[in-house]
């Protein structure tokens, strides 16, 4: 988009999906990446001199892997979520002007930490229905996930759009430790959620 934003419109959809390509590291390193399993995950960290980044490289796999399976739908890749969600507020500023918008009733953000939430709160504000974030999650708990819904939302890109969309979440991705060295990622998990989404 103008802004510098990446989005990809699959189909007729009234659902946003997002996710943000900035991490929370200022370095431009190789990360050098640990693999371990434990009680039967799969994860993957840094060596410990890097962040992970896995917040939101894990929102973006699950995106990308609903565009490769054709789901439908607005897919939006932000600029600058971790220094206030420039890339997103900048749209949400010019939201009634962007025609492919207009008709979007959902954002579905994919940048929550660990594996159980439906973010129903944040930025100190209802972001989404507590009707409409239950039926998120049956839908997802049918395809043999275990979210709920969590009112401790702090901020990620759908919170820019709580004025111009009426329903607006964020779902856990599996990562944990975010903008730290001890960063890890559960890599069951995320092909779980993104498989799940596909569904």
């Amino acid at each position: 988009d103008k802004y510098g934003n990446l989005y990809h419109i699959i189909g007729k959809s009234d659902t946003m999906f997002t996710s943000h390509l900035d991490t929370a590291s200022r370095d431009k390193s190789d990360i050098i990446l640990v693999a371990q399993s434990k009680n039967g995950q799969d994860y993957i960290m840094s060596d410990g001199t890097t962040i992970l980044g896995a917040d939101d490289k894990a929102g973006v796999a699950v995106m990308m892997y609903m565009m490769a399976h054709n789901v439908p739908g607005v897919y939006y890749f932000f600029l600058g979520e971790e220094k206030g969600g420039i890339g997103s507020r900048l749209v949400a500023g010019d939201y009634d002007e962007i025609e492919y918008l207009k008709d979007i009733q959902r954002c579905v953000s994919f940048d929550r930490r660990k594996t159980g939430s439906v973010i129903t709160s944040q930025y100190g504000r209802v972001c989404c229905s507590d009707e409409f974030a239950s039926a998120l999650c049956r839908e997802y708990n049918s395809n043999g996930m275990k979210l709920s819904l969590d009112d401790t939302g702090i901020f990620t890109d759908s919170a820019s759009f709580i004025d111009n969309i009426p329903e607006c979440t964020n779902i856990s991705v599996g990562y944990d430790h975010e903008h730290t060295f001890t960063e890890i990622q559960n890599i069951t998990f995320l092909e779980k959620i993104a498989k799940a989404s596909a569904n």
